[in-house]
Protein backbone atom coordinates (compact mmCIF):
# COMPACT_ATOMS: atom_id res chain seq x y z
CA UNK A 1 0.00 0.00 0.00
CA UNK A 2 1.35 3.54 -0.98
CA UNK A 3 1.42 6.38 1.29
CA UNK A 4 1.30 10.04 -0.20
CA UNK A 5 2.63 13.10 1.37
CA UNK A 6 1.55 16.96 0.38
CA UNK A 7 2.57 19.74 1.77
CA UNK A 8 1.58 23.35 0.24
CA UNK A 9 2.67 26.40 0.87
CA UNK A 10 1.56 30.03 0.26
CA UNK A 11 4.18 32.42 -2.13
CA UNK A 12 3.60 35.97 -0.83
CA UNK A 13 4.95 38.65 -3.04
CA UNK A 14 6.22 40.84 -0.16
CA UNK A 15 8.63 38.46 0.18
CA UNK A 16 10.22 39.25 -3.38
CA UNK A 17 9.57 36.28 -4.71
CA UNK A 18 6.66 35.48 -7.14
CA UNK A 19 4.54 32.58 -7.72
CA UNK A 20 5.94 32.53 -11.78
CA UNK A 21 9.36 32.47 -10.36
CA UNK A 22 8.96 29.77 -7.45
CA UNK A 23 7.34 27.66 -10.46
CA UNK A 24 10.20 28.10 -12.90
CA UNK A 25 12.54 26.99 -9.78
CA UNK A 26 10.75 24.29 -8.71
CA UNK A 27 10.64 22.62 -12.29
CA UNK A 28 14.00 23.81 -13.46
CA UNK A 29 11.83 25.51 -16.14
CA UNK A 30 12.44 29.47 -17.78
CA UNK A 31 8.60 31.12 -17.52
CA UNK A 32 8.05 34.35 -17.88
CA UNK A 33 5.74 36.59 -15.69
CA UNK A 34 3.94 38.06 -18.00
CA UNK A 35 2.70 40.67 -15.32
CA UNK A 36 6.11 42.14 -14.60
CA UNK A 37 7.67 41.26 -17.86
CA UNK A 38 10.53 39.71 -16.07
CA UNK A 39 11.93 36.05 -17.51
CA UNK A 40 12.71 33.62 -14.90
CA UNK A 41 15.28 31.10 -15.85
CA UNK A 42 16.02 28.07 -13.57
CA UNK A 43 17.05 25.29 -16.78
CA UNK A 44 20.60 24.90 -15.32
CA UNK A 45 19.37 24.58 -11.56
Amino acid sequence: MAIYHCSTKTVNRSSGRTAVASSAYRAGEKLKDERTGLTHDFTKK
